[in-house]
């Protein structure tokens, strides 16, 4: 959520729609979250319309939901994999790298995500680095949970400059750990 609230801000900050987000689900129906809250897809995977950039949060590695059962969806990986071949971004925050390294995206590149997941990652052929976000190569990854603003802030800084991402983070009230 954190991403996205990011991108919404953005939005205003600039005035302007910039960044527009779709929820892709693999199926119709809302996805219970591990806290109990319920999302609703706005789209469902195999009707997946033209996108610039995938983002693959985390949650449910270990535990046999989330990640976990999308690292065993084909569909899934196949839909990273023609993303990322067809040059469109793809991003991720937290054990959402677990994907993007089963998807085979990591080999040789620097990547983060959950500190725990390390070895995962590393098994994956990612260079595991302890930082908040990692850019290598068209795909980025992002630490822990809390990490996800900072993805959505250098998604900003990206996409609409420097002192876009400062007065965002001034209206979020958030201050990025050093």
């Amino acid at each position: 959520m954190g991403f996205l609230e990011t991108l919404a801000v953005a939005n205003r900050v600039n005035g302007r729609k910039h960044f527009e987000t779709k929820l892709v689900g693999t199926e119709g129906g809302p996805i219970v979250c591990s806290g109990g809250m319920k999302v609703v897809p706005d789209q469902v995977l195999p009707k997946l319309r033209e996108y610039d950039l995938l983002f693959v949060p985390g949650g449910g590695a270990s535990r046999d939901t989330g990640i976990d059962l999308l690292m065993k969806n084909r569909q899934v990986l196949d839909k990273l994999n023609e993303g990322y071949r067809k040059g469109k971004r793809v991003w991720s925050v937290c054990t959402g790298a677990l994907l993007l390294g089963k998807a085979g995206l990591l080999k040789g590149r620097r990547a983060t995500t959950h500190h725990t997941y390390f070895d995962e990652i590393k098994s994956a052929g990612a260079i595991a680095t302890l930082e908040r976000v990692v850019s290598d190569g068209g795909v980025t990854t992002g630490g822990g949970i809390s990490s996800s603003i900072d993805v959505g802030l250098a998604l900003v800084e990206a996409e609409l400059g420097k002192e876009t991402r400062k007065e965002v983070e001034t209206r979020m009230e958030y201050s990025p750990p050093r």
